[in-house]
């Protein structure tokens, strides 16, 4: 086993940290500095280099969640703040007001980029026709700002054993007790999601609450579980996957998807192979979350669906995910050769347009293709 085969991702934006760039603004404002120094309150001192420190983790946070386009006004912000005091220190008062100008437009870019994030987290586009949304395999209603219902799908009419005339006529609390967070309809445990929509109107879903399963299938076809691998049957996988890329496209949220290729480096018997695979398998279903979905996408290819998750937080889970060897050491035993674990990463957002399972694949096998 050739555990340099793990790589370590490492984004390039962390070398532009903001006390990294300011060396470079130092040496810039005393290349300048053409006037006598001009004394500097420590007290100012120490109020630049607090607010610039939390810059910097601003900065940092902003790379763990992915939000690149908030980078620049950071840096701005942070480089204009520190360019005030350290013109007048180093005898380069022509940089003072430059340095309040960037500080104050940096600030300014930041407020605006969050009331934007704000007013998208709460914007909803509704894509297709009502008719059209009501057959969706998802059991959701929509309701007014008094709670009657709009409309509503199939599938929750058909757990609330209601009929479309009679749903559309009452208030959501005569079909869903929306003062609870789960519900037991059709013999299964809901968790009920609710979320605001334009216009004062509120959406509410239900989300089948998964215990972890224990007990395998004695086959696949029709299950929950691949009683082998112990990952989602594909059939299940592709319900689930398509229904996470339909919030995605009409809420506006986002979701990371990654394909595992594994790639058997040694002579070894095709039975041993399949047993290391097998076991490879359930490790990756066990270190996944319950909100994840992880299946086969291909004979040695898992599909990892991780919803609500940054750029940054699925490199970290792909990277542990890399780092198997002490986790299946029983299924490893007199195996020669080497086994390599590649992936492919990408993140999914409202701006993807329509996808489906096959065109996600598709779309990993391409960003693997490349690498």
């Amino acid at each position: 086993m050739d555990r340099d085969d793990v790589t370590l991702k490492f984004s390039a934006a962390w070398l532009f940290l903001p006390p990294f760039v300011a060396i470079l603004t130092i040496v810039v404002t005393n290349m300048f500095a053409t006037a006598a120094p001009v004394p500097v309150d420590e007290a100012v001192w120490s109020l630049v280099g607090l607010v610039f420190a939390i810059l910097t983790i601003l900065y940092g946070i902003f790379i763990q969640r992915g939000f690149l386009r908030g980078l620049l006004p950071v840096q701005i912000a942070a480089q204009g703040l520190l360019l005030c005091p350290l013109s007048l220190r180093m005898g380069a008062q022509m940089f003072q007001w430059i340095g309040v100008i960037m500080a104050v437009s940096g600030a300014v870019v930041l407020l605006f980029l969050y009331w934007q994030s704000v007013n998208e987290a709460h914007r909803v586009y509704v894509e297709l026709p009502s008719s059209e949304l009501d057959a969706l395999p998802l059991p959701f209603a929509t309701t007014d700002a008094q709670g009657n219902v709009v409309s509503v799908s199939d599938t929750l009419l058909q757990l609330t054993q209601k009929s479309r005339e009679a749903a559309e006529k009452v208030k959501i609390t005569e079909l869903l007790p929306v003062d609870r967070e789960t519900v037991a309809l059709g013999g299964k445990e809901w968790k009920i999601l609710q979320s605001p929509m334009k216009d004062n109107m509120h959406y509410f879903q239900l989300e089948e609450v998964r215990a972890p399963a224990v007990i395998a299938f004695s086959d696949s076809s029709g299950g929950i579980l691949d009683p082998i691998t112990s990952l989602y049957a594909r059939s299940y996988a592709e319900k689930r996957v398509e229904e996470e890329l339909y919030r995605v496209r009409r809420y506006h949220r986002r979701l990371s998807a990654a394909l595992l290729r594994v790639v058997f480096l040694g002579s070894n018997s095709p039975d041993k192979e399949t047993e290391i695979f097998n076991g490879y398998c359930r490790f990756v279903q066990k270190h996944t979350r319950e909100a994840d979905v992880a299946c086969l996408a291909a004979p040695r290819d898992l599909l990892l669906v991780m919803p609500e998750t940054q750029l940054g937080d699925a490199e970290g889970v792909v990277g542990k995910l890399a780092d198997f060897v002490p986790h299946i050491q029983k299924e490893l035993e007199g195996f020669d050769g080497a086994m390599d674990v590649r992936d492919g990463l990408i993140v999914i957002d409202s701006e993807a347009g329509d996808m489906n399972f096959d065109h996600l694949v598709e779309k990993l096998n391409e960003t693997l293709g490349t690498k």
